[in-house]
């Protein structure tokens, strides 16, 4: 009994961990557009852009807390806000990023 429910419990966890959003729409990133991993530090990186702040934004890459984008990278848009910016998983990973909008375009 215990071996199944330890299957049960692992299979529902993969699915979880795997599961593709309910839009399916796939988008193709753009590159050189702010991506973080929250959306306080997307608006912090990519303030720091528009403001020409190369002290912050240089601290956000160092840290791992934000970059650039690449161009090409297949994902699907997890969550949108009003102001432009979108949460997205990308089709190989299960970690969620923010961006902003125009940083996508459908495939």
């Amino acid at each position: 009994m215990k071996k199944i429910m330890v299957m049960i419990c692992t299979v529902f966890l993969l699915l979880a961990n795997s599961a593709i959003p309910a839009d399916n729409t796939v988008y193709v990133t753009k590159k050189d557009y702010p991506m973080a991993l929250t959306k306080e530090d997307l608006d912090i990186f990519h303030q720091s852009i528009l403001n020409d702040d190369a002290a912050v934004f240089l601290k956000l890459r160092q840290e791992g807390k934000a970059w650039m984008s690449r161009a090409g990278v297949q994902v699907y848009i997890i969550e949108t806000e009003e102001s432009g910016k979108v949460k997205i998983k990308s089709q190989n990973s299960t970690q969620e990023i923010w961006t902003l909008q125009e940083a996508l375009e459908k495939k």
